[in-house]
């Protein structure tokens, strides 16, 4: 299978590059390295392997690599409500103008199959003891979820059946990665229990669903292989045992690190609260995870008290 990553280096696409090419396919990455390159040090001379450094917004750059054959995961964004407020126009330049170049590139070459990662977070707000499916009404509360609300729509209204397209909508993410990130809840309370001996939580009860990197990356993988069963659908994707309040992710990281306090504060301005079901990539895919919460907070853990990672504070283990 030939298939073209944009994001490539990036915290879920450095993970599905490595696994895409473990069994036997081969992967065109394309990556401006907003981040750095290091998490592709690892594969950068596999025969099967090419890198274009290069923005996704300038399609010349790859279209080379496009035709009937290839299969398009689009990984390549701003990713999350810090990174979006502060780079507004460039969120918007590269989740929408940009993706929306190159879906009309993979409809224009007849691409295979054209996988768009998006987000649970576009569901906003779920009143407590529901969870969101892929039907219920979408609330964006941020930038990042805005755009991504906006390609999920050109895909179902506009490009309709003129491209074999999934939209994928991911559970937060945590765990490690060859392009390890800090910012993300999991990974964030584990380094700073460790390294501060203090966690100050605020808004502990708000609910959201969490998913490992391995398994994001297995869920893209799930896609390609069944183009078919999974054509023009919108999957969520997790687990229903892994939607965890912020007061249970700190119970997590407490089995793995003893000795640190927690300051619970009522308040907060992060209006994002809700739970999700995700029975339909189950019962269609067949999907089911590998990992759980504990895990990630365990391997981050480790991680840091082992000294893998020496500098946990570096700016490139953060969007913001």
């Amino acid at each position: 299978m030939k298939i073209l990553v944009t994001g490539a280096a990036g915290y879920i696409g450095s993970v599905l590059c490595g696994m895409l090419l473990e069994e036997g396919h081969t992967v065109v990455g394309v990556d401006k390295l907003m981040y750095g390159g290091k998490s592709l040090l690892g594969i950068i001379n596999h025969p099967r392997f090419s890198l274009v450094n290069s923005d996704i917004y300038d399609t010349e750059n790859y279209v080379q690599y496009i035709d009937s054959e290839t299969n398009i995961v689009n990984l390549a964004a701003i990713v999350g409500e810090p990174a979006s407020k502060k780079l507004p126009e460039e969120t918007t330049r590269t989740n929408v103008d940009a993706t929306k170049k190159l879906i009309k590139l993979a409809i224009e070459k007849k691409a295979a199959k054209f996988v768009f990662v998006s987000t649970c977070s576009n569901y906003g707000l779920v009143p407590e003891g529901e969870m969101a499916t892929e039907e219920s009404e979408l609330h964006p509360l941020s930038l990042y979820a805005e755009t991504k609300v906006q390609i999920e729509l050109y895909l179902k209204d506009v490009v309709k059946e003129a491209l074999n397209w999934t939209v994928l909508r991911f559970s937060t993410v945590y765990g490690l990665s060859p392009r390890p990130r800090f910012d993300l809840t999991v990974n964030d309370f584990t380094l700073h229990a460790i390294t501060d001996g203090k966690l100050v939580i605020f808004l502990p009860k708000t609910n959201r669903p969490y998913i490992h990197t391995i398994d994001a990356a297995r869920a893209v993988k799930l896609c390609l292989e069944k183009p078919e069963e999974s054509k023009h659908q919108v999957f969520n994707v997790g687990d229903n045992t892994q939607n965890y309040r912020k007061i249970d992710i700190v119970e997590a990281v407490k089995n793995a690190v003893p000795d640190f306090d927690v300051e619970y504060v009522e308040k907060g301005h992060d209006l994002r609260d809700y739970a999700v079901n995700f029975d339909k990539i189950s019962s269609i895919l067949g999907y089911e995870i590998t990992k759980k919460v504990p895990d990630g907070v365990n391997e981050v853990a480790f991680a840091i008290n082992s000294g893998m990672i020496k500098d946990p504070n570096n700016p490139e283990y953060y969007n913001a």
